[in-house]
């Protein structure tokens, strides 16, 4: 009967842990370009999120409720929505006016994260925001613009996307 040797058995050890480390470098680099192609589409998320949640309270707001006059510019904006203050189950007060909640405000803080505060509660909308600007045009007067633009600095590089979303206020 033979046995294997010595030699015999450093040699399959040897090429086994070549195959292993080999095996383990193509699993590490197909986990880094997995995370680099996850960061474009995540800045892609954060301003669709981000855009699609101000927008949706921005359109139930009234010019005449929002902090931004006609033909300005800020980076934030403070408005108010029709809130049902009386709790009747309407919005519209007795003699026909809207009733309007609290203040909303969204804006940058100073980590780069796009913050909704009401009421004296904050919440982060979205990371990685570097730019928020709002606009109403001149002779506009329901029309405001919103410019956003995402960034992310990492060992992968430095990646940027914005969007802008143009909406209608009610009147």
């Amino acid at each position: 009967m033979r046995g294997l040797t010595l030699v015999e058995i450093l040699v399959a050890i040897l090429i086994f842990s070549i195959i292993m480390i080999a095996i383990g470098l193509t699993v590490v680099a197909g986990k880094n370009s997995l995370f680099t192609s996850d960061t474009p589409t995540q800045l892609r998320q954060n301003i669709l999120f981000s855009i699609m949640t101000m927008s949706r309270e921005l359109r139930q707001t009234s010019p005449s409720r929002t902090n931004l006059a006609e033909g300005a510019s800020a980076n934030s904006i403070t408005f108010q929505v029709p809130f049902d203050n009386n709790a009747d189950g309407i919005v519209v007060d007795s003699v026909g006016n809207i009733e309007w909640g609290s203040n909303i405000t969204y804006s940058l803080d100073g980590s780069n994260q796009l913050i909704r505060t009401q009421s004296g509660v904050s919440s982060v909308i979205a990371p990685n925001i570097v730019v928020l600007q709002f606009s109403r045009q001149a002779g506009e007067n329901r029309i405001i613009q919103i410019d956003i633009t995402a960034q992310n600095i990492s060992s992968a590089g430095n990646w940027q996307d914005q969007e802008q979303a143009i909406l209608k206020m009610r009147n």
